[in-house]
């Protein structure tokens, strides 16, 4: 993606959620962030060729090369196939026939509505006086600007799907008024009540409703589906405002839904709050058991989730997707005192400095540092520290007098050697909001933090390892980290390669997991290292990268993946469609 688009999509997020702060705007601000920062990331080549291990390419099918490609699902001899976001051409879902698994063929779509995507679906056999057959759940964002969709509703559609070549609309249910939408959900039968599981990020926050971000739905009768809970971080303290959080991108919202196999338990992924383990025994009455969690200077960013039950032990794995492969900067000072820094988007990674880190003298700029006089003249060299406040759903607090790329601008023009924005919010945690490209490092800290480097006068800021978005496993029941798989080809790699190499989606069938991660394509992993006393790391035992398309794509990576009962594996492919591959030897299930 070129520079120019780049900025263009950030400033458009800065006007939405800066200018929009205190007033439901027709977008939501964070998904419009969490979009700006996978626009970003996304386009180049990912790699030179087609890789097989392990793998045996069966079919393909491009879906015309119209959409972006969302999710995938396969019920039966039927796979469908959700669209994203860009270009928001209200496609909906698609339906292949995939019967013949060499020649799978496009025969129809489902849920399609101008103004809309719909990236995620679930299709499940159930039985009900009310229905029986096979029923869909699809979720429904608003993914247009246009001020015509600011009355609509978004949210939940169901379908009868039972015949898939003629699918047919049962009934719909609102969480999103005038935007946001359902992103991610689960659907299950449990006894004689079926229930969808839905997340709807950043709704707390940016709906009128002020309902949570995590929605249990009674759909026994399809036709009249049912609100029974609704949870969100806010309401329960755990979160003051949307982008409370660590990393380059900070938040707690609710992401992803999923249930157990039996319908007890919903796991509800969440960001920078991690995966939200809830008793559902009472769907009317969600209790949370437990929640994975981060080192301070971690990014969070937890995606997804799949369970696993080993020889000894229950896990949850967890896919944290990681568009920012720098890590949260270390920032010493004084008398052994440390602080965390978050990086920009749009700076020199401190990591590509000499020593990967920046150690000079602090100066403190004036004002808020937005001119080049605001820096001493003794800057050139040194660490600048700029004064950022962030009122973002606080009136109280100081207005920005300019933009942070134009402080960092401002800061390199006068000769400092790196920034160090003093940010100010009762409700947002230190982070890049706009950007510019900029040849410094640019660290995002707390107050206490940045004083302390003033008074100190001199700063150490020392790069962690870097990383993109990759498998952590948790033990199901205390929410500790006992595990992890970060060995999948570029995940700790700075300078990047073409390409996006963060993780998406897992699914597990026996002892074998199979990751969607984008430009690595599908990687499959062992998990018996799991199985022994003391869990070791799974291993990764073969990859599937689609070949180049040839097409001009503006985006592409394997997005979504799911494993048949007879252990064929379909994923989708942003730019490329559906591919169908059998895992074979050390990845076979």
């Amino acid at each position: 993606m070129n520079c120019g688009r780049r900025i263009s999509l950030v400033v458009a997020l800065v006007v939405s959620a800066l200018l929009a702060a205190q007033a439901a705007s027709a977008r939501n601000p964070g998904l419009e962030k969490l979009e700006a920062l996978h626009a970003l990331k996304m386009g180049g080549a990912g790699g030179n060729g087609m890789v097989t291990h392990n793998f045996r390419l069966l079919g393909h099918n491009d879906l015309g090369l119209t959409d972006v490609n969302g999710d995938v699902w396969v019920h039966g001899n039927f796979a469908y196939v959700g669209t994203w976001a860009i270009p928001c051409g209200g496609t909906g879902v698609r339906i292949v026939d995939v019967s013949d698994l060499r020649h799978p063929e496009l025969i129809g779509t489902l849920a399609g509505r101008e103004g809309t995507d719909a990236e995620d679906m679930v299709v499940r056999r159930v039985s009900t006086p009310s229905f029986s057959g096979d029923l869909m759940a699809v979720g429904i964002q608003r993914c247009s600007e246009e001020p015509e969709f600011d009355e609509q509703e978004f949210g939940l559609e169901l379908w009868n799907v039972t015949d898939p070549f003629d699918p047919e609309k049962l009934g719909e249910f609102a969480v999103g008024h005038g935007g946001g939408g359902v992103h991610e959900l689960d659907l299950f039968q449990r006894g004689g009540r079926v229930y969808a599981l839905l997340a709807h990020p950043f709704g707390e926050w940016f709906d009128p409703s002020g309902e949570g971000d995590f929605f249990i739905v009674d759909v026994t009768n399809p036709r009249l589906p049912v609100q029974v809970a609704e949870w969100g971080a806010g309401g329960a303290g755990y979160s003051p405002g949307p982008f409370w959080g660590q990393g380059s991108f900070g938040a707690m919202f609710g992401h992803s839904a999923r249930a157990s196999a039996d319908g007890m338990k919903a796991y509800v992924s969440y960001w920078d709050l991690g995966v939200l383990t809830f008793d559902i025994s009472d769907p009317a009455n969600p209790v949370l058991l437990t929640r994975t969690t981060y080192e301070p200077w971690e990014d969070g960013d937890a995606h997804s989730m799949t369970p696993y039950k080993g020889k000894h032990k229950r896990f949850i794995l967890q896919n944290d997707e990681d568009f920012d492969p720098t890590t949260p900067a270390d920032i010493r000072y004084g008398d052994k005192q440390h602080g965390i820094g978050p990086e920009s988007a749009g700076s020199t990674p401190l990591w590509l400095e000499p020593g990967h880190q920046v150690a000079a003298p602090v100066v403190m700029a004036a004002s808020q540092g937005c001119e080049v006089a605001d820096y001493p003249a003794a800057t050139a060299g040194k660490i600048a520290v700029v004064y950022t406040p962030f009122p973002f759903f606080d009136p109280s607090g100081d207005e920005p007098l300019c933009l942070q790329a134009e402080q960092e601008a401002a800061a390199e023009a006068a000769g400092a050697a790196a920034v160090v924005h003093d940010f100010v919010a009762e409700n947002t945690s230190p982070q890049w909001f706009d950007f510019d490209e900029v040849g410094i490092p640019v660290l995002f800290t707390d107050q206490e933090t940045a004083e302390g480097i003033v008074a100190a006068g001199w700063a150490t800021l020392k790069a962690r390892k870097p990383s993109w978005g990759y498998l952590r496993v948790y033990n199901a029941r205390t929410g500790k980290q006992v595990a992890k798989f970060d060995g999948a080809p570029n995940v700790h790699k700075l300078p990047v390669p073409p390409g996006e190499w963060s993780i998406h989606n897992t699914e597990v069938m026996g002892d074998r997991a199979y990751s969607s991660w984008y430009s690595n394509g599908i990687v499959a992993l062992d998990l018996k290292p799991l199985n022994r006393r003391h869990p070791g790391d799974p291993r990764m035992v073969g990859q599937f990268v689609p070949p180049p398309s040839g097409e001009d794509l503006p985006f592409f990576g394997m997005w979504g993946v799911v494993i048949r009962e007879d252990g064929v594996v379909f994923g989708s492919d942003l730019g490329s469609g559906l591919w169908i591959v059998k895992p074979k030897g050390k990845a076979a299930p």
